[in-house]
C-alpha cells in the first residue's frame, strides 16, 4: 500500500482548510462598514453628522468611528472637502486622550472612518466628532461607549503552529528515501 501519497494528500487538504478558514475572517478584519448607530443625523453647526461604531462589541484591539457629513439643506452627504476630526477620551482617566482624522471608509466611499486599533483600553470612554469644511466647522457631537477588552491573537498563533507542523511533516515525508522492497515492488509491477 502506498502511504506516502495518502499522507500528502491529508496534508495538503489540512492545509487549504486552515488557509480557508483563515481567509474567511479577512474581509471582516479589513472592512468597517456602518456598524452600530451611536448617533443619526445631529445639527451640528453648517453640517448634520451621523456616526457609527464597529464591530459590535468595541474592543480595545479593534475600535473604529464611522461618520457621514452631511448637508442640511440639501440632505445629501458631503464626500469630499471635509476634515472629520474623531476624540476618544477615557471615561476613567481624562487625561487619556486620543485623536484621529478619519479618511475616507474603505468600504463605502461616502463615508470617513477613524481607526483606535490597540490604542483605547477596555472601559468607558467618551467619543467627541468634529467636522470642517467650506461650510466652517460644525459643532461637537458627543456620545458614550464601552470597549470591552481585546480579543487577542491567539488563534493567528494557534493557526501559525499548525501551519509549522503541516509544512514539516510535507518536508519529513518528501525527504525519505525510498525503500528498497518498495523500489522492487515497482520494478516486478513496470517490468
Amino acid at each position: 500500500m502506498n502511504r506516502r501519497p495518502t499522507a500528502l494528500i491529508i496534508i495538503a487538504a489540512v492545509a487549504v482548510l486552515a488557509i480557508v478558514l483563515a481567509g474567511s475572517r479577512l474581509p471582516a478584519a479589513l472592512a468597517h462598514g456602518i456598524g452600530t448607530p451611536q448617533v443619526l443625523n445631529a445639527p451640528a453647526g453648517p453640517y448634520m453628522l451621523s456616526a457609527w461604531t464597529d464591530p459590535d462589541p468595541l474592543r480595545a484591539d479593534e475600535t473604529h468611528v464611522v461618520v457621514a457629513v452631511i448637508d442640511p439643506d440639501t440632505r445629501e452627504m458631503i464626500v469630499s472637502g471635509v476634515e472629520v476630526a474623531v476624540t476618544m477620551t477615557s471615561m476613567d482617566d481624562p487625561s487619556v486622550v486620543h485623536r484621529a482624522v478619519a479618511g475616507t471608509d474603505s468600504v463605502n466611499q461616502l463615508l470617513y472612518a477613524a481607526e483606535f486599533n490597540g490604542r483605547v483600553s477596555e472601559g468607558p470612554w467618551r467619543v467627541g466628532v468634529m467636522a470642517t469644511g467650506a461650510q466652517g466647522t460644525s459643532d461637537e457631537i458627543v456620545f458614550e461607549v464601552e470597549i470591552d477588552p481585546a480579543r487577542g491573537n491567539r488563534w493567528l498563533w494557534i493557526g501559525l503552529g499548525g501551519m509549522a507542523v503541516l509544512v514539516a511533516g510535507w518536508l519529513f515525508l518528501s525527504m525519505q528515501p525510498e525503500r528498497p522492497a518498495r523500489a522492487a515492488r515497482r520494478r516486478r509491477a513496470a517490468g
